[in-house]
């Protein structure tokens, strides 16, 4: 099992950081403008983003899942509160890997990921096993073709230090059966690299029957992190 080159060392943290985004980044690293109203929406390691809860108040329909909806939201704020400062002093420290035209500093972005969390909790704790469902990749627990689309955002490729190539091939693979469209982003990794899994991931995909391309997106945040995958059926 190939596994990517050892995490940089601005980034010390442990494990998969709890770090959740807002509906209009998801917009924009997932180019949902092409997306039309009513579709039934996966959020694949959501984590403890505002986007389910924020798209629903817009009247969509999302579902989200992640193993971190096992635990209480006030269990869910302390992990994030336990993670924030190591990820602040990555970022600082990793502050010449980004482009920070969006947010501002590191600081204006530590913000943005509060509200985030903020909201999500607002909403959580009254729609925990319907809207916010306990589930980890590469097994979820949803039927066939159960959503229209799985987004996977900041979780697949990124952390490919932690999770190796086949995790990849499985974790999408299952994104596939679940839904008729997969977007996952971004396609680096957490030193700012393309992810070396990627080739072998589209490679498989294809040879599974699936189509596999690579879509630019109105987003960069990450230097040189401007694609999406997007995974249909071919």
């Amino acid at each position: 099992m190939i596994k990517e080159c050892n995490r940089p060392r601005e980034f010390a943290f442990e494990g998969v950081a709890p770090w959740g985004r807002r509906l209009e980044e998801y917009r924009a690293f997932f180019a949902l403008d092409d997306v039309a109203p009513g579709v039934s929406v996966l959020d694949a390691g959501g984590g403890p983003a505002s986007f389910a809860a924020e798209a629903c108040a817009l009247g969509a329909n999302v579902i989200a899942a992640d193993p971190i909806y096992e635990l209480p939201g006030e269990a869910i704020r302390q992990c994030f509160e336990a993670t924030r400062a190591a990820m602040m002093e990555s970022l600082r420290l990793a502050r010449y890997r980004f482009r920070w035209s969006r947010y501002g500093s590191p600081e204006a972005l530590e913000r943005i990921r509060r509200e985030a969390l903020e909201l999500f909790l607002a909403d959580y704790e009254a729609r925990r096993g319907t809207r916010y469902v306990p589930a980890s990749l590469p097994h979820l627990p949803f039927a066939n073709d159960a959503f229209d689309l799985a987004l996977s955002s900041h979780l697949l490729f990124l952390y490919g230090d932690d999770l190796d190539c086949d995790f990849h091939v499985a974790a999408v693979r299952e994104l596939a059966r679940v839904a008729r469209e997969v977007r996952i982003f971004p396609l680096v990794n957490l030193d700012g690299r393309p992810s070396s899994h990627l080739p072998a991931v589209m490679a498989e995909l294809e040879a599974a029957g699936l189509f596999a391309d690579l879509v630019s997106v109105p987003f960069e945040f990450q230097i040189g992190a401007t694609k999406m995958l997007r995974v249909r059926r071919a």
